[in-house]
């Protein structure tokens, strides 16, 4: 698993006019009057986006979206996601980001693929309530109930972002691997929309299994996974393996300062160390928990 962060220097020059999602309030550090504008229009979801595709018992997201993402958006999943969350935050030594961040420069704050919201609609926000967040998702499955500098949008983020240029002091993008045909042209949008001397973060995981140090022969049915995924990436033409597909985009998008830092984690509870015996008891049990939604698309 690996995670990226890329600073933002110096935003590109575009001479197209982007429609702005709200007005920017002058002062940036005012969170009420981020929402004030567009609170009304934001709060309806189209009938069109409940209209869930049903494959096998499960359901995926409306075909609204010219994105087709694999994984499914039922409770099933989303137990998964809350898991995920789980082990990351173990992980991390109980850290919701590793961007060097300054809380007093933190006024907004996007979270692309926010899922259940679990890291931006609770922990995120509650730890910096001064700054506007918002998160996004193809799939209306966030809570009701949430802080008030917090909110949703049902959104695609392939698609052209309706965001004002330097606007977000931090993006965050997690475990939407298989979801991206173009990672330059998503970062090249987060790169537009990037304030100043602010944050994307990019944590993605590789569908592949290996022993610890490398030496051990996996089972047939183990050592097969990673292929079965490289095959799925050409299948569904989103690679599912991102390390140097990730570096190249940030490049390719203009960022500076990029920061590479990779994490072995192990799949159960054998690891001598005890934070990562926990990490992998949680990380097994997301997989365990919907084995089924994790490969039953993409082939």
């Amino acid at each position: 698993m690996s995670t990226v962060r890329a600073y933002e220097q110096s935003p590109p020059h575009t001479e197209d006019v982007l429609v702005a999602a709200e007005d920017a309030p002058a002062d940036p550090s005012d969170a009420d009057s981020v929402f004030s504008e567009d609170q009304t229009s934001t709060a309806s979801i189209a009938s069109s986006i409940l209209e869930y595709r049903r494959s096998h018992g499960r359901t995926y997201h409306s075909d609204r979206f010219a994105t087709n993402y694999f994984l499914p958006n039922d409770d099933q999943q989303l137990e998964s996601v809350e898991l995920s969350h789980h082990y990351l935050t173990i992980l991390f030594d109980d850290q919701l980001f590793l961007a060097p961040l300054e809380k007093h420069k933190l006024h907004r704050v996007l979270d692309i693929g926010t899922g259940t919201g679990r890291y931006l609609g609770i922990e995120f926000a509650d730890q910096f309530p001064n700054a506007s967040v918002i998160g996004t998702d193809l799939s209306p499955c966030q809570p009701q109930w949430i802080p008030p500098n917090v909110r949703f949008e049902i959104d695609d983020a392939t698609l052209e972002w309706t965001w004002n240029d330097n606007y977000f002091d931090f993006m965050h993008i997690r475990y939407i691997v298989g979801g991206i045909q173009d990672w330059t042209g998503l970062f090249k949008e987060a790169f537009r929309c990037c304030a100043p001397g602010g944050w994307v973060e990019s944590v993605e995981i590789d569908p592949e299994f290996c022993s610890d140090d490398g030496t051990a022969e996996l089972e047939p049915v183990l050592a097969s996974f990673g292929e079965l995924y490289r095959e799925a990436g050409k299948i569904l033409n989103r690679p599912f393996f991102l390390q140097e597909i990730q570096r190249r985009a940030f490049d390719e998008a203009g960022f500076v300062e990029k920061q590479v830092i990779r994490y072995k984690v192990p799949i159960g509870s054998w690891a001598k160390d005890p934070r990562l015996a926990e990490v992998g008891r949680f990380l097994g049990a997301a997989m365990e928990n919907d084995l089924q939604g994790y490969t039953q698309m993409p082939w």
